[in-house]
């Protein structure tokens, strides 16, 4: 696999069957060979999705026993995802939407949306949504979708807090940043709802995103994430 320069990023323009990391042809925008080099995980918790060096129990949901109820993270968030990933979301190239949500739609064990009922982004704030000019999730969200005959919706849950970003926060900080920061408008008793972000870090997002839709009558809830860092 050899991800391109910059430079050659202009021929995806030209070439639009042609997949972004090396130009092999891929209707999807990536070829085969190259997602089969993407990094991935290795034995992880299937609750809270972290690495678990050991059998047993999984010491993180012990000790803070998680609100989802399962998490699937087809990759790492490791190079060359994470360029790609980091130059769709502020590097000004829209275009790496299709190649990743077909990524995510592709490499998603067919378990994590069996039975489910509609699959919740994580949603932008209004002022980051307009500065951005699209949700990233979102995106990925309407990939999937599209290819497994799930419904889309992005109408119950509104991120009603323009929180600061969370890099470099702590677990903790990053709780409490996002407290109150999500707001459900539609009611969803008896619900199975799955959540989707495009990187899971500590799950911190993904959790208080899930109080929201319990507390919004949904009785299973769980989430995807492209990536885990």
């Amino acid at each position: 696999m050899r991800l391109r320069s910059w430079g050659e990023a202009a021929l995806e323009w030209l070439y639009p069957g042609r997949c972004v990391m090396c130009l092999d042809p891929a209707p999807t925008g990536i070829c085969e060979g190259c997602a089969a080099d993407l990094p991935r995980p290795g034995p992880s918790c299937p609750t809270c999705a972290e690495p678990l060096p050991f059998a047993g129990d999984c010491p993180s949901c012990l000790r803070r026993p998680p609100v989802l109820d399962g998490v699937w993270t087809p990759f790492v968030y490791a190079w060359p995802l994470s360029h790609l990933l980091l130059a769709y979301k502020g590097g000004g190239r829209p275009q790496l939407a299709r190649p990743l949500g077909s990524l995510l739609a592709t490499h998603l064990p067919d378990t994590a949306t069996e039975g489910i009922d509609r699959v919740i982004p994580v949603p932008l704030h209004d002022r980051r949504f307009v500065q951005r000019g699209f949700n990233q999730s979102e995106d990925l969200a309407r990939a999937l979708c599209r290819k497994r005959d799930l419904t889309l919706d992005t109408r119950s849950v509104a991120r009603v807090v323009a929180t600061p970003s969370q890099q470099g926060l702590s677990r903790r900080a990053r709780r409490a940043n996002l407290r109150g920061a999500f707001a459900a408008s539609a009611e969803l008793s008896g619900q199975r709802v799955l959540l989707l972000d495009d990187v899971m870090t500590t799950g911190t997002t993904l959790n208080e995103l899930a109080r929201v839709v319990r507390r919004a009558g949904a009785v299973r809830v769980t989430a995807v994430a492209l990536a885990r860092a």
